[in-house]
């Protein structure tokens, strides 16, 4: 506490005089009272009314007493806290000249307090941060309140730690007289922070090359089925190719949309969607005339544990639409909203060649693949009768489980 430095206080010779003074006033008179001889009646009077003055002075002269024990042993404690406590207590002045330095200062900015005492606390802030700062404090004085600051201040070795500080205007009347700050030293808790953002960025960066370059492994499969397709003759197995091929793009392009998206864990559904059925489309476009695309697509988004399966059934249902619509054309219906925490999915089309129910149980292999992707997404399918086909698919969206 032999730091502070206050303008307006008084020594401790004096406040004992001033202490005094009544004592030494009241004894004077009653002196005086002797010396000019007066009566004895008023001697004693005035003397009752020394003694009186005494017994109050000489309690007054306790509890002072008392009361600059307690104050010495505050003093003390406050000095304990203040040496041993790691944070950094400062007073400035409104120009922010410092007054007053914790010990602590040793500790966290390696200068002896008396070495910044009477120098300006803003010479040692970042340029950078110190615009900032001045905002913040001039806020401050106008809301009578406290501000919290982060900056950069210079130590001893020259080099800028980071230190967030609470700070609040004292007044003197209505204009200001400085200010009190409380601060503390963040550097370790920075250099933390940018670590785990810095080993996030790199994970994020390492994940969307994984997606990468699986979906470059897909367009690789892809190509290898078109290149072996070109030397298959049969009708019926050019189609097979076809269909492995619709499948693994399906799957490419979960992937592509998780390297393209800003968020890893999921991606734009409904965009997915129309992109999927469009190029669908596309593939069967020259064997028919017309067909019109009815899409009704909630916006949602999926992890890539349900994206993939799901797709894979769009793709499905989609490609056997179109497989199994009349030449001159039909319309594909695709509808998917939330209802009631599950996710509905609708695919009908009109103006296709009629199929019975009991396809949903035949042995194809792409009806046994939906029936295994809707187990996979523990959802129900409902095939509703009606001219061409009307699917609907109940699901939730599957839960990530840590592989060990």
């Amino acid at each position: 506490m032999g730091y502070l430095k206050s303008s307006y206080g008084t020594s401790k010779t004096q406040k004992d005089l001033i202490s005094y003074l009544p004592l030494i006033l009241v004894l004077f008179t009653y002196g005086l009272l002797i010396i000019t001889t007066p009566d004895e009646a008023l001697i004693w009077g005035v003397g009752i009314v020394v003694v009186m003055v005494i017994l109050r002075q000489i309690v007054s002269l306790n509890e002072i007493k008392r009361n600059k024990e307690l104050i010495s042993e505050k003093k003390e404690q406050l000095s304990f806290i203040t040496t041993n406590m790691m944070d950094l207590i400062t007073e400035s002045d409104e120009k922010g000249i410092l007054k007053y330095i914790s010990p602590s200062c040793e500790q966290v900015l390696g200068y002896a307090p008396d070495d910044l005492i009477g120098k300006s606390f803003y010479n040692l802030i970042h340029p950078d941060d110190f615009p900032e700062i001045n905002i913040n404090l001039e806020k401050a004085v106008v809301s009578q309140g406290s501000v919290r600051l982060k900056y950069r201040i210079k130590n001893a070795q020259g080099e800028y730690i980071f230190l967030e500080t609470i700070g609040k205007p004292v007044f003197d009347d209505k204009s200001v007289r400085g200010f009190i700050y409380s601060s503390r030293d963040i550097t370790e808790q920075i250099k933390s922070a940018e670590f785990v953002k810095s080993s996030l960025k790199e994970k994020e960066t390492l994940l969307r090359e994984i997606h990468h370059r699986v979906n470059n492994n897909f367009q690789i499969i892809s190509s290898l089925l078109n290149i072996q397709a070109i030397n298959v003759v049969d009708p019926g197995d050019q189609a097979l190719f076809k269909d492995s091929q619709n499948r693994v793009r399906a799957m490419a392009m979960v992937h592509e949309k998780l390297y393209q998206s800003d968020n890893l864990s999921s991606i734009d559904f409904s965009d997915y969607i129309k992109l999927l059925i469009n190029d669908l489309v596309y593939e069967y476009h020259h064997t028919l005339s017309k067909i019109e695309l009815d899409l009704d697509i909630e916006e949602i988004n999926l992890n890539i544990e349900t994206a993939v399966p799901c797709g894979l059934i769009i793709n499905e249902l989609v490609s056997n639409s179109l497989k199994n619509t009349y030449s001159s054309g039909g319309k594909i219906t695709v509808k998917m909203h939330q209802d009631d925490g599950e996710y509905v999915l609708i695919v009908r089309g009109d103006g296709i060649v009629f199929r019975e129910k009991s396809d949903l149980e035949n042995e194809t292999l792409g009806m046994t693949l939906i029936n295994s992707l809707v187990d996979q997404l523990d959802g129900d399918i409902e095939f509703l009768e009606g001219e061409g086909i009307f699917y609907k698919i109940k699901f939730q969206e599957l839960k990530y489980k840590e592989r060990l």
